[in-house]
């Protein structure tokens, strides 16, 4: 295949709706002599790689934690519930989301905040799953002449991260690929009529409300209606009257009897604000907080402790969250935050006795885990941390690996550090890095013969996906 014409047709692929595809298959059915599934999940990787490497992605676990979880119940009624997805949050201020092969689903911090309601953001998520289960960038490979999966992941992910920083290097290739995105336009309404329709029947069954994809479409066209350009999340999903009134017509016949929108979303917001507000000033949260309603009160005053602990006015954040632990009870948000809180003001003890409180209340929760080990690490407890952390892998998350890297050098549990950062580094797309470690493990005389198995295991895996990229 020409340059040229894999960048070009890399970009339909990446836009999204713009995909050069023949015709679609009855509503629902999914395409299945394209792309195999490991195809899928294997271009996904490598795509993944490509973001981790070259995009800000947010490394907060709350926020994180939320929006995998939004994206599990969502996926769960979707048409391909078996799917191993991964939702991720990329730092960036602009109104975007796009979905990869494989599961692979990323939204903007932008439009995080931007929504109005779980359902909203919901709304985008279940868009971007249908894209998935529909295999609508699969069917789009294959219309480019079976490209290998080396150049398609590579020139996906290229203008992918052009797409959400101009600065990256790839807009202007992108730019100039603005009449191939012309020419596929009747397949991008096909495509984005598909996915919404999927989308809404997704948020119905997971009782959210599926008017939150209509709503938050039509808003964000009215607010940019005379601006010279859209949102990012419009040029690649473009919204027209018809379509918003088709949606909202199929959300209205659809509307479950019970809606149920977790408060979460209220303070998952409201600490990704306090996270992204460059300067932080604390006057700002409390004007908040006398603006509020009552039923916004208590979300504005645990926006305005994180302020205040993140100014270090511990005391007044330790009061707010105190009074929010006694009126609305354990809520991991509020007792996360209150463990952060003396984490940072060298309250340790109470930290970790915190941390235990939230693991016993929500065994699974995350990011209480990940607190709970950094908090077990200051404290000098390194090898708590190392089995505490290990109850979450595997994991497709770096940050916890470096985590448990950390706990295990700290603990002198022999080579387990190189075998963790191994996965660190594979995980972030560096697949020499990750053998290095490797080989430092299988010239380590002291290594146990398990640690220098597993070495030896998984240097061959990554030495055969190495050679596989030479290749290609």
């Amino acid at each position: 295949m020409k340059p040229l014409r894999s960048l070009a047709v890399a970009l339909a692929l990446l836009t999204g709706p713009a995909l050069a595809a023949p015709a679609l298959p009855a509503m629902g059915e999914v395409a299945s002599d394209t792309l195999s599934r490991a195809q899928e999940r294997e271009i996904g990787q490598r795509m993944m790689m490509e973001v981790r490497r070259r995009l800000p992605l947010l490394e907060d676990p709350e926020v994180n934690a939320y929006l995998q979880d939004l994206g599990q119940r969502l996926a769960t009624h979707s048409q391909a519930p078996e799917l191993d997805y991964h939702f991720f949050v990329v730092d960036l201020p602009a109104i975007n989301a796009f979905a990869m092969p494989g599961g692979y689903i990323g939204v903007n911090a932008g439009l995080i905040l931007s929504a109005r309601s779980e359902s909203e953001l919901a709304g985008v998520l279940a868009h971007e799953i249908a894209h998935v289960t529909q295999r609508h960038i699969a069917r789009g490979i294959e219309a480019s002449q079976r490209a290998s999966l080396q150049n398609a992941a590579l020139l996906l992910a290229a203008i992918l991260v052009g797409s959400q920083d101009s600065q990256a290097g790839t807009a202007a290739a992108a730019a100039s690929m603005a009449g191939s995105i012309q020419q596929q336009l009747n397949y991008s309404r096909a495509f984005e009529h598909e996915a919404d329709n999927l989308g809404i029947r997704m948020l119905a069954a997971a009782e959210l409300d599926p008017n939150g994809m209509p709503t938050f479409f039509e808003r964000l066209a009215l607010a940019t209606r005379y601006q010279g350009r859209p949102p990012e999340y419009l040029s690649t999903h473009p919204v027209t009257e018809t379509r918003i009134a088709e949606s909202s017509n199929r959300a209205a016949s659809l509307t479950p009897s019970r809606i149920f929108e977790s408060e979460t979303f209220d303070y998952v917001q409201k600490r990704l604000e306090v996270l992204k507000a460059h300067p932080l000033r604390v006057e700002d949260f409390e004007a908040q907080v006398r603006r509020a309603t009552a039923s916004e009160k208590a979300v504005a005053q645990y926006g305005l402790a994180l302020a205040l602990t993140a100014s270090r006015d511990y005391d007044r954040a330790r009061s707010l969250l105190g009074k929010l632990l006694k009126d609305h009870g354990e809520r991991p948000s509020l007792l996360l935050a209150l463990a952060r809180l003396e984490q940072d003001a060298g309250n340790l003890p109470r930290s970790r006795t915190l941390y235990e409180q939230a693991l016993a209340l929500y065994p699974g929760n995350g990011p209480a885990r990940i607190g709970y080990a950094e908090a077990l690490l200051r404290s000098g407890m390194p090898d708590k941390a190392y089995w505490t952390l290990s109850r979450a892998m595997p994991s497709s998350d770096p940050s916890l690996y470096w985590l448990l890297a950390k706990s295990a050098s700290e603990a002198g549990m022999g080579s387990e550090p190189q075998l963790a950062m191994a996965e660190y580094h594979a995980l972030r797309g560096d697949i020499s890095a990750a053998l290095v470690q490797l080989q430092q493990v299988l010239n380590n005389p002291r290594a146990t013969p398990h640690e220098t198995a597993r070495a030896s295991v998984r240097q061959e895996q990554l030495q055969r996906e190495l050679e596989r990229l030479a290749r290609e």
